[in-house]
């Protein structure tokens, strides 16, 4: 499998009477935007806005990023099942727009309908200040789409409504004309190896429970499947896509298309390890047992692709740390070496115990930090999204008032782990 990225970076967007990308500058025509999506606003009003890093501007209620990737062959789609029949991806040609986000907001009609597992959490991305190394996308130019659904649209409808229109506009904009720029390219494909190199797989646990906590793979719920082999280049293409609204610990779909632990294993393939492929798994089993199984069946899935190490990540916190521990374990039952990915839970000060599990085989882990640390966050002049912070489901906060909270308030906080804002420091 061979996949060809192409990539254009912008160091500007701005409204104008036709969409395209002329130079490094991104035209949006929201009247093509609208079009674009108008057989999904039935109830549904959306309003649409720009952001720009560095701008002091705070987006509230945040519930996914999108990419904008597109296949250059018409008879090709990214996001493959979700508002299109599925069909392999991975190969072909693939145009990007590497740091401009299709930003979907917006409060469910219903919230007081929800259980406690279904209600979103508050995700905020701040623009600039102290929040914005904390907040997935404050260095990306963005194309926010704000939904309000009237109380006649059902929180399952508005579920796929705003994921469609996120995976519809990101196709448009990738897709659009182009002048006066070319793109980086660069083939992504897993190389034979013909020197003796560690195989090395990568574990990806997902949060997948029930309706509006999921995750798709082609247009599947995770839930409903084993654990499966991933050829990262469907990754690229858009295979995996986010339906949770746990707005911080979440992997947001525009994360999974261009995910940094995938990267870097592509990156050092055929020089440092031998990278075999990836395995996707799920979180938030419903029993210890199932949890158990889990870890059972991707430990013998990386045996069976001949793994000789595995790097082990996850997605979300608390519950899913036992089914992220098991297959840890699991692992190295098997005799394959692995190490653990993960945050840590120490309380505002660090005295707290760290983490929900761990059994004595997860020997070899990398800390990303503590989020439950507290911060000051001051004012922003402009807040798009909503008129109030949800301050994960207990009060409502002014957004034009100084806040103090931990980091968790941030969208996509814990992918940020390790990359910005929080660190983990080693003391012997």
């Amino acid at each position: 499998m061979e996949l060809e990225l192409l990539d254009f970076y912008v160091d500007a967007i701005d409204w104008a009477d036709r969409t395209s990308l002329e130079g490094a500058r991104l035209n949006v025509c929201r009247a093509e935007i609208e079009d674009q999506i108008k057989d999904l606003t039935r109830n549904i009003n959306v309003t649409a806005e720009l952001a720009r890093p560095g701008e002091s501007k705070r987006i509230i209620h945040v519930l996914d990023t999108f990419l904008p990737i597109a296949k250059t062959h018409h008879d090709q789609r990214t996001f493959p099942g979700i508002d299109m029949t599925a069909r392999l991806v991975g190969t072909g040609q693939t145009e990007r727009l590497r740091n401009v986000l299709v930003t979907v907001t917006g409060s469910f009609p219903h919230v007081e309908t929800m259980t406690p597992i279904e209600k979103p959490r508050e995700g905020i991305i701040d623009m600039t200040g102290v929040g914005a190394p904390y907040s997935h996308g404050s260095d990306y130019y963005h194309l926010v789409l704000t939904l309000e659904g009237e109380p006649s649209v059902s929180n399952l409808a508005f579920d796929q409504a705003l994921r469609t229109m996120g995976v519809r506009v990101a196709r448009y904009l990738a897709g659009v004309e182009k002048s006066e720029t070319a793109p980086e390219r660069r083939t992504i494909h897993l190389a034979q190896v013909q020197n003796k190199l560690p195989k090395v797989v990568l574990i990806y646990q997902v949060q997948s429970q029930i309706p509006l906590v999921r995750t798709f793979y082609y247009g599947e719920e995770i839930s409903k499947t084993l654990p499966a082999f991933i050829h990262p280049n469907e990754f690229f293409d858009g295979a995996v896509v986010s339906g949770s609204y746990k707005s911080e610990r979440k992997i947001p779909t525009s994360l999974h298309c261009a995910n940094p632990f995938v990267e870097e294993l592509l990156k050092r393939h055929a020089n440092e390890v031998d990278f075999l492929g990836v395995i996707l798994s799920r979180g938030y089993n419903d029993s210890f047992e199932q949890k158990k199984k889990r870890g059972l069946w991707s430990a013998r899935l990386a045996r069976c692709l001949g793994a000789e190490g595995v790097i082990a990540m996850m997605e979300g916190t608390g519950n899913t740390t036992v089914d992220f521990m098991q297959t840890v374990k699991a692992c190295e039952e098997e005799g394959i070496k692995t190490v653990a990915v993960l945050h840590e839970d120490n309380g505002a000060k660090g005295y707290e115990r760290p983490l929900v599990d761990h059994p004595r085989e997860a020997d070899a882990m990398i800390s990303r930090g503590n989020r439950s640390e507290k911060m000051l966050l001051a004012p922003l002049d402009r807040i798009i999204g909503g008129n109030e912070i949800d301050l994960h489901l207990k009060l409502k906060h002014d957004p034009h008032e100084p806040l103090f909270f931990d980091p968790t308030i941030f969208f996509g906080a814990h992918c940020q782990m390790g990359a910005s804002g929080f660190r983990a420091a080693f003391e012997s």
